[in-house]
């Protein structure tokens, strides 16, 4: 049975706040600053090696700028790398922009995009699930449904 009480006046706020706060600050998923090892495989002499590198290092950037937001954490990729996911021939070459090199990298980013090694939490407030309160309490289902399998 509910009674009132004359502490119901403070308890009833507190509540709603501690709720709000536990809705509201939510962890974040974010790619890596650093590249992780399976992105990238050495190559045999120094120079193809420095130049793998800085293809590597500029795919891995075009992935967390472009391609993190398009698919986020927990998504799957697409089999074919999406436009975004590119690097610049002046600046890198024309074997950077070379199709095989794109999708090679497209296919290390597959591989690697649901291990830990590629991602970082970090936990923000998140108010966006007061434009839909229903489709974020049925993502927020979906995402616990996942976590339990």
């Amino acid at each position: 049975m509910f009674f009132r009480h004359s502490t119901d006046k403070l308890i009833y706020p507190l509540l709603f706040v501690v709720l709000l706060f536990f809705v509201s600050y939510r962890p974040r998923y974010h790619l890596r600053k650093n590249m992780p090892t399976g992105f990238y495989s050495d190559a045999s002499t120094v120079q193809k090696r420095s130049t793998e590198q800085r293809i590597a290092w500029a795919y891995w950037e075009s992935a967390q700028m472009d391609v993190q937001f398009q698919y986020p954490h927990g998504h799957p990729l697409p089999i074919e790398p999406p436009p975004q996911f590119h690097v610049d021939a002046q600046v890198f070459g024309p074997e950077a922009s070379d199709p095989v090199t794109r999708k090679r990298y497209w296919q290390r980013l597959q591989a690697i995009w649901d291990t830990p090694e590629a991602w970082e939490t970090g936990y923000e407030w998140d108010w966006s699930w007061i434009r839909d309160p229903i489709d974020f309490g049925a993502q927020w289902l979906r995402d616990k449904a996942h976590n339990l399998l």
